[in-house]
């Protein structure tokens, strides 16, 4: 049987040109950019709700906590947001931070864990065992209504909840040192 290519990739393209396109069908009437604000120099610059971390990184957060550790030195990484970072020691496992300013904890998914309420530092948060399986723990703090900081643990060897307490206690550790959100 011959498949003709064009039957195959008109489809294909229709359907990247539909979900890409920037108008939805929920809303009638003209599309129009975002209003702008400028700052004036002698104004305080402030983070917008899109940019609550302005430019506090991941990495910057989670290096004097894991070094002390014993922890290799942290790299960057993205698989959560464009500001996460990741430590590892041998034998003990991995934990990782993300700055995530586009989305709060409700946003959070559980993977394969329960979600919990708690607090952390005296912020909202949220803390799932077992989020990536066995040996994990993600706990997430609220950063505002739609931002968050993550904190996981995925330990070598041990329980969901020796994940946890290590993911809380990086946290706790972490979130004195974040903005306040709105």
């Amino acid at each position: 049987m011959k498949t003709n290519v064009r039957s195959a990739a008109i489809p294909a393209i229709l359907a990247i040109t539909l979900t890409s396109s920037g108008c939805s069908p929920e809303k009638a009437g003209t599309p129009s950019p975002a209003p702008t604000s400028t700052s004036t120099a002698s104004s305080p610059q402030t983070a917008s709700p899109e940019k609550i971390f302005g430019d506090l990184k991941a990495c910057t957060l989670l290096e004097p906590v894991t070094t002390s550790k014993g922890f290799s030195k942290p790299t960057e990484e993205d698989y959560e947001s464009d500001n996460g970072c990741q430590a590892q020691k041998s034998e003990y496992g991995v934990i990782s931070t993300y700055l995530v300013d586009e989305a709060g904890l409700d946003e959070l998914t559980p993977g394969r864990g329960t979600k919990t309420a708690t607090q952390i530092a005296g912020r909202d948060a949220v803390e799932i065992p077992g989020s990536g399986g066995t040996h994990t723990c993600m706990v997430g703090v609220a950063v505002g209504p739609k931002a968050r900081m993550t904190v996981g643990t995925t330990l070598v060897k041990g329980s969901n909840e020796e994940a946890c307490a290590s993911s809380r206690e990086v946290a706790g550790l972490l979130a004195p040192k974040l903005p306040q959100g709105s």
